[in-house]
């Protein structure tokens, strides 16, 4: 593991192509997230080490279901998206060498491709289901663009909730990684700066051995 001792850490990632910024454009609308804030698209990957190198592969897509246990708002919704249509590996395999993947097994890789808008119709609501975890081993939050808005701080907390003990606002091309079962995670609201509204793009990335894969 080459995480802190608190199991987290902010990280650098390969930037975004003008081709991968250019699909956060084209992204289809959530209808889950309770409202007009966000757009999503959502793929899978097996994630294996081979010749010294982590090698990602595409799964067959699916839709994403999560259990009521882990997401109260949507659990047991059997969630359809359209799938990616970039390449993801540089950025995953980024967060695989900084979480410190064992490299001795696969894993499989969930990657949600989105973007949260707020203008002066739609509130920029970044976490319709508060405070969480999503039930995986390793998380990694990741963010290529923010556009003309304040807030979007992510943080850590306690397994239940509680006192943030680490915020940060993430710029274009950083991430936080994280144990995602010794914490909690949430990010704060988006807020538009100016009349013409704003945006921030972001991937939200979970990690699984593959004997522990989901969905």
């Amino acid at each position: 593991m080459l995480l802190t001792e608190q199991a987290y850490a902010v990280i650098d990632l390969p930037p975004a192509t003008p081709e991968m910024l250019a699909e956060f454009e084209t992204l289809p609308l959530d209808p889950y997230a309770g409202g007009k804030q966000r757009y999503r698209r959502f793929s899978q990957y097996r994630l294996t080490f081979e010749d010294d190198e982590w090698r990602l592969e595409l799964l067959p897509h699916r839709p994403f279901i999560q259990p009521p246990t882990i997401n109260s708002y949507v659990g047991g919704v059997r969630r359809e998206f359209e799938p990616l249509r970039i390449d993801p590996e540089p950025q995953i395999v980024a967060g695989a060498r900084a979480l410190g993947l064992d490299t001795t097994t696969d894993w499989q890789i969930n990657v949600h491709q989105c973007r949260v808008v707020a203008n002066d119709d739609v509130r920029g609501v970044s976490v319709p289901e508060g405070p969480h975890r999503d039930g995986h081993e390793f998380g990694m939050l990741a963010v290529f663009r923010r556009q003309g808005i304040a807030g979007g701080e992510n943080q850590l907390m306690p397994t239940g909730g509680g006192e943030p003990f680490f915020r940060v606002t993430l710029e274009a091309n950083q991430a936080l990684v994280y144990d995602d079962a010794k914490m909690w995670h949430y990010a704060t609201d988006i807020e538009p700066t100016g009349p013409e509204g704003g945006f921030r793009d972001l991937w939200i990335v979970a990690f699984n051995q593959w004997e522990n894969r989901k969905y």
